[in-house]
């Protein structure tokens, strides 16, 4: 865990930020969430505790997040627009500048909850600030921060802390154990591009490092040989087997972390031994096996300068040598698995979007076929709708047709019988008469030749019978005339 002392005269000041071009949804998380914006002036101190690893835990109980040394070509308008898309988690953001540092700046992030910080620091963390730039986001998880005005309590670790360098690039010249940070873009060999973008260089480290033909010299001594440069303050001293300034610098200082500039390798004062867990040359890139500059001048001969009984560093690194050859192939290892794996992962993903892909393609095609064939059967029974419905007409109009003859022919009927009846009423009546007359004359007949009838008178009768016959004849024979 990290710890941040800043040795500051001055408050916070709000950072107005009214000439930044946010984009709306931006402003609408602003607003809603409500972050505080302040800038500080100060010299920040960053210590870490001992005896074990530093590296970020996504575990890590904490709401504090400490970005190390933002590039002064990142505005604090620039920066919020960095951190847009987690923007609405932030209660908190302080940048803290340090006027003897004109090229970079810190920012100490409050996050509402430890589950926002641990989004955002694996959204930002080993990011590029800008696509065409080299410097990544460098975000450690912080205990506390403690702000005082005493540059003597602000440079004092606390209980089991060392203090480490706010370099960006001397915090990623130490292991990754030690500095906290485990992207390293490059080794930060001499003349390398990512030193020579930090404008003013006031890191006194990386200026001694860039300046290969000044031979620096011991600041109390002038000695020029085997020069320590702390890597905290940037003091130059000699080492141990000359007049041991550096060693003494870091017993007062408690300064811990000096860099050797010929091996370009930094030594733990504290651990009494490299930081490194396998050291190279900044040089050719090959392994050092006697890490001793002064015993290399003296051409490994480490029995005249007893180095080996003094310190033990030759004999630690050679009894850890195969250790540490181990433990870099396994991260290496480690890295091009994950790499397969990742690899392997998207061309899976690959595939599955492509199946995705074809597999809604022939659903697409077979439900647009499935369409067709039920517009064309929907177009056929619509046909087929429109010649019933023609059929069901014609023979209405022809049911229509038939009934009204239907009709005719029964009225036709209807007057046939009616007449049928008449005459037959008629002809029995005519019947009925020619019977009556014709037995009316043989009566006459029969009683022609007897004298019971003599002298007597024959009289009509009219009959009701014999008149409305011949009413009814009368009727029918000018019925007939007409």
């Amino acid at each position: 865990m990290f710890f941040l002392r800043v040795h500051s005269v001055d408050t916070n000041h709000p950072v107005s930020l009214e000439d930044a071009e946010f984009t709306t949804i931006s402003a609408a998380k602003a607003a809603q969430s409500k972050p505080r914006f302040s800038e500080r002036r100060g010299i920040a101190h960053l210590f870490r505790t001992r005896g074990n690893s530093s590296l970020p835990s996504h575990d890590a109980e904490s709401t504090l997040l400490f970005v190390v040394a933002v590039p002064n070509y990142l505005s604090f308008n620039d920066f919020i627009r960095f951190c847009e898309p987690r923007l609405d988690h932030v209660a908190d953001l302080v940048f803290i500048r340090n006027d003897a540092m004109e090229d970079r700046y810190s920012v100490v992030i409050r996050l509402m909850d430890e589950m926002k910080a641990d989004g955002f620091y694996g959204s930002f963390n080993g990011k590029k600030y800008s696509p065409g730039e080299a410097e990544v986001c460098h975000i450690l998880f912080l205990a506390s921060v403690d702000y005082t005005d005493s540059a003597e309590i602000a440079g004092t670790p606390p209980d089991l802390c060392t203090e480490l360098p706010s370099c960006p690039v001397c915090l990623e010249r130490l292991d990754a154990d030690t500095s906290g940070i485990a992207t390293t873009l490059c080794d930060h060999s001499f003349q390398c591009p990512c030193i020579s973008k930090w404008t003013y260089l006031s890191c006194q480290v990386c200026r001694l490092c860039q300046q290969q033909d000044d031979n620096p010299a011991c600041s109390v001594c002038g000695i020029l040989e085997n020069p320590w440069v702390c890597v905290i303050c940037g003091f130059v001293g000699c080492g141990r087997y000359k007049e041991g300034h550096a060693v003494r610098h870091s017993e007062d200082t408690q300064h811990c972390y000096s860099l050797d500039l010929k091996s370009q390798q930094i030594w733990d004062y504290v651990g009494d031994a490299y930081v490194h867990r396998l050291n190279q040359s900044k040089v050719d890139g090959k392994l050092i096996t006697d890490v001793n500059s002064h015993c290399r001048e003296l051409g490994g001969d480490c029995d005249s300068c007893e180095c080996s009984e003094d310190s033990g560093i030759s004999g630690a690194l050679y009894s850890s040598k195969v250790e540490t050859i181990v433990d870099e192939y396994n991260r290496l290892l480690a890295s091009q698995l994950e790499t397969q794996r990742q690899y392997y992962e998207s061309l899976l993903m690959e595939a599955k979007s492509k199946a995705e892909s074809s597999n809604s393609e022939a659903l697409e095609k077979a439900v647009n076929l499935k369409i067709q064939d039920i517009q064309s059967k929907l177009e056929k029974s619509l046909e087929e709708k429109k010649a019933v419905a023609h059929i069901h007409q014609t023979l209405i109009e022809e049911q229509q047709t038939l009934s009204a003859k239907y009709k005719e022919i029964e009225e036709r009927e209807a007057t046939t019988m009616r007449l049928r009846d008449e005459k037959i009423v008629d002809l029995e009546e005519q019947i009925r008469d020619l019977t009556v007359y014709i037995g009316a004359q043989k009566t006459l007949n029969d009683m022609t030749n007897s004298d019971d009838i003599k002298g007597g008178s024959l009289l009509p009768v009219p009959s009701k019978q014999s008149s409305s016959a011949k009413n009814k004849r009368q009727t029918k024979s000018s019925r007939r005339r007409n």
